[in-house]
């Protein structure tokens, strides 16, 4: 069993969507409504729905909320940090590298107000 499907509550779906779909590679399959759903695909077949079904309604994810991107090496950690950086995304600290497995992370905050890690476990 895999986990292949997420949804996620945002007050902005077009550009949540561009965010993912700019430095997360992921591809737009439809976009339903006035921006009210947005259905994209990875490259793992990882289905993710971004959407804002109540536009009243104000999202607010728990402090340590937060999706996780995989990568193999550091130096793929590293590219995706300076992508960001040097597209104005205030990407906060440095990567860095802790606990005993050599786990090397960065987190960023997503349009909508959620957290993103890109990590490398060693």
């Amino acid at each position: 069993m895999a986990l292949k499907h997420l949804n996620l509550s945002v007050p902005d779906v077009a550009e949540t969507k561009a965010f993912f779909e700019t430095y997360f590679g992921f591809q737009c399959l439809e976009v339903k409504g006035d921006n009210i759903i947005a259905i994209l695909k990875d490259e793992d077949d990882f289905i993710l729905s971004i959407s804002n079904f109540h536009k009243d309604q104000t999202v607010q994810y728990p402090a340590d909320f937060h999706l996780g991107f995989v990568q193999e090496t550091p130096e793929q950690v590293m590219a995706i940090y300076q992508n960001l950086k040097a597209n104005g995304i205030d990407v906060g600290k440095e990567p860095h590298t802790y606990g005993g497995r050599g786990t090397m992370s960065f987190y960023v905050t997503a349009p909508g107000n959620f957290l993103i890690e890109v990590l490398c476990i060693s």
